[in-house]
């Protein structure tokens, strides 16, 4: 086969692969106000949780990636509402707790372009 067939048959592999990759899937409802979330190369899970509002939230975050990974939540105008610092491979950090008003934020990572690679999600309280 030549070189050219295979470099398009890898493209459009590619292309197939990362269409799988798109769909956050539906949102995991918390109650009791205690969420862990998982960090991994360029992954945030999950990716869509909802909280119920009037109620502190306790966030545990692990690192299960190669890299360091920081964990942010910026609200819907762009400020940072709670952050944990570089949380290195196999790590997780101690508990924090935010009392987050009723709203939408995004939950992702500062570092470098991690954002921009996929690591971030959304968080719903309400």
């Amino acid at each position: 086969m030549p070189a050219r067939t295979l470099t398009l048959i890898a493209l459009a592999l590619s292309a197939l692969a990362l269409t799988a990759c798109g769909d956050a899937g539906p949102a995991v409802r918390e109650r009791t106000g205690a969420v862990t979330v998982t960090l991994d190369d360029y992954l945030i899970r999950p990716q869509n949780l909802r909280v119920p509002k009037g109620r502190e939230l306790t966030i545990t975050v692990t690192n299960h990636g190669r890299l360091g990974h920081t964990f942010r939540i910026r609200s819907a105008s762009g400020r940072n509402v709670r952050s944990f610092t570089t949380i290195e491979p196999g790590e997780t950090a101690p508990p924090r707790t935010a009392d987050l008003a009723a709203g939408h934020y995004t939950m992702y990572c500062a570092l470098a372009n991690h954002e921009e690679l996929g690591m971030y999600g959304t968080l719903t309280v309400g």
